[in-house]
Parts: C-alpha cells; structure tokens; sequence
C-alpha cells in the first residue's frame, strides 16, 4: 500500500469520524430538547391537575359549610320556635293568674 493510499484512508476515516460524532451531537441536542418540552408538558399537566383538585376540594369545602350552617340555622330556627310556643303558654298562664289573683282581691 502506498504512503499516498494510507494517508487518505486516515483522512476518510477522520472525516467519517468528524461526521460520525457532529450526528452523535446533533441526536443529543434534538433528545435534551424534546426531553425539556416534555418535561415542561409534565408540569403544566400536574399544574392543571392541582388546580382541579384545589377548585373541587374548596368547592366541597364549601357546600359542606353550607350544608352545616343551614342545618344549624334551621335548628336554631326549631328552637326559636320551640321557645316563642313555651314563652306563650307560659305568658298565656300568667295572665290568668294575675287575673285570678286581681279578680281574688276584688272580691275579698
């Protein structure tokens, strides 16, 4: 083989190699950047996520609240009434007895 014949199978194979490693590098930068996008997608995704769990868990927090001030508003309002019934019965009773006891020594 000649010297001549040498040399240029060294620069082919340089050449390949230079070409073989700009490829390598090529693939690299391509494989980080959709790694970053997907990455980034992943985020906004567990965001979106969390956010929907938040709105629903506030949203349950809510109705709960409400259900439970209703339901004490309306026990409240059970013996509101409960006690405006007794306070008139015992209103109507007191009246009677002032009215026994005025008409009593009206009649002594």
């Amino acid at each position: 083989m000649a010297r001549d014949d040498i040399l240029s199978k060294i620069k082919a194979a340089e050449a390949e190699a230079r070409s073989a490693v700009q490829r390598a590098l090529e693939e690299k930068e391509k494989k980080m950047a959709a790694a970053t996008t997907e990455s980034a997608n992943l985020v906004k995704s567990a965001e979106v996520e969390a956010n929907d769990y938040y709105d629903k868990s506030v949203a349950k927090a809510e109705a709960d609240v409400k259900t439970k001030k209703q339901s004490i508003i309306q026990s409240g309002a059970k013996n509101v009434n409960s006690m405006g019934g007794n306070a008139s019965t015992k209103l109507d009773k007191a009246v009677e007895y002032l009215m026994k006891e005025f008409m009593g020594s009206l009649h002594a």
